[in-house]
């Protein structure tokens, strides 16, 4: 939960997040077990960096999480701030799911 509000107080207050901070949220989830999948609060639940015909698979296998300020509805003058936390997710979920346990039956790749 730390990453997470370092990074909505990084995005919200206009500084760039960098790789660092990515990298950190990835660690500590990783040595939590934690590999959620960030998705878009919303109907589809839609995992950003995720293919389509993986999203179901994907999300059953690491499971899924919500960021605040990162939904299928975006108000006035927050598009900038939602495409950064759409990248940040896209990018976190790309290197997150690689460390999913895989689901019985689907190590036969």
């Amino acid at each position: 939960m730390r990453g997470i509000s370092l990074l909505l107080l990084a995005m919200l207050g206009g500084c760039r997040v960098d790789a660092s901070t990515l990298e950190q949220e990835l660690s500590a989830n990783l040595a939590r077990q934690d590999y959620r999948l960030i998705v878009i609060a919303g109907r589809g639940e839609f995992a950003p960096g995720i293919a389509a015909e993986q999203q179901a698979e994907a999300k059953a296998r690491c499971g899924k999480r919500y960021l605040d300020g990162l939904g299928d509805v975006i108000r006035p003058g927050q598009h900038e701030t939602h495409a950064k936390l759409s990248a940040y997710a896209s990018e976190f979920n790309r290197r997150m799911v690689i460390h999913c346990p895989i689901a019985s039956g689907a190590d036969k790749q």
